[in-house]
């Protein structure tokens, strides 16, 4: 998250006086995807009862006893419901299945790990490395829960910056990876997905722009590691008529969070917001 005057310098120096008239796509939002669950347990057939006896007939023109003359069936010494010599239970299945193992939790990366499992220039088609650092926390943007990149009390880091060369729209795609342990991570997102009930709408002032008037929302992004959660910024200059838009996706893994910008000065693609963020999310499982 960075303050708008540095989302606005991600558009590039063309924001002041060269585009004009730019147009938002409207925000849609991709439902979370629904995940089939396995059945727990096979179905068991019931054990069938033991066949009793036929009792004999009667010979034509007698009399049928009044007693049986078969002997009775002396009875079982073992107890109702006790196993059978098959080691079955009768009429139920032998007992729960055991219960599934914990999975392992992630362990924690080191910064040369963080580092290796940033995006790259062969990750994303048409986009490369900028080569710029990811910078660090601007403030003073206007809302509080934006205006960091969580690098306070991170135990790693790593950021970088890539850029599409043969684009028009001038767009960027910005990650930062932050080591802060579950608790902090959890924070983090937390506070970021409640940014448009408490900063849905203000005014801040960007050098060599003046007052610029953002809105927030919230943006759809499907399931993505352990939670994720997304927001369309919307940036608006009085002074120049364009539209600088950026679609921001927190994704946490343990106690491990990526942020990734994607920011554009036209109509922005929803889809290429959620393959980066996916695509992040898989190049640290990869790495550690």
């Amino acid at each position: 998250m960075r303050a708008p005057a540095v989302r606005l310098a991600l558009a590039g120096t063309a924001l002041i006086g060269v585009l004009a008239g730019c147009v938002t796509r409207t925000p849609t939002s991709t439902e979370a995807s629904r995940v089939a669950l396995p059945s727990l347990a096979a179905s068991l057939p019931a054990v069938p009862a033991d066949d009793p006896k036929p009792a004999p007939s009667a010979a034509s023109g007698s009399a049928a006893p009044t007693t049986s003359t078969t002997p009775a069936a002396p009875a079982s010494s073992r107890p109702a419901g006790s196993p059978g010599p098959t080691g079955t239970t009768k009429g139920r299945p032998p007992g729960p299945p055991p219960a599934p193992g914990t999975a392992p939790r992630p362990r924690v990366p080191t910064g040369a790990e963080l580092r290796k499992a940033l995006l790259g220039s062969g990750d994303l088609p048409g986009f490369q490395v900028d080569g710029g650092d990811g910078g660090g926390d601007a403030g003073g943007g206007g809302c509080p829960a934006l205006d960091t990149d969580f690098s306070s009390g991170a135990s790693a880091k790593a950021e970088v910056l890539l850029f599409q060369s043969a684009s028009t729209d001038s767009a960027y795609i910005r990650e930062r990876v932050r080591q802060l342990g579950e608790s902090r991570a959890r924070a983090a997102l937390d506070r970021v997905r409640g940014a448009p009930g408490s900063c849905g709408t203000f005014t801040t002032t960007v050098d060599r722009l003046g007052a610029v008037t953002v809105t927030v929302h919230r943006l759809g992004v499907g399931r993505i590691g352990d939670e994720a959660t997304a927001l369309r910024i919307t940036m608006r200059p009085k002074i120049v008529s364009l539209v600088a838009v950026e679609n921001l996706v927190l994704v946490r893994r343990g106690g491990t969070l990526i942020i990734l910008s994607h920011t554009s000065l036209s109509a922005i693609d929803d889809a290429l917001t959620v393959r980066a963020a996916a695509k992040a999310y898989t190049k640290t499982t990869s790495v550690w």
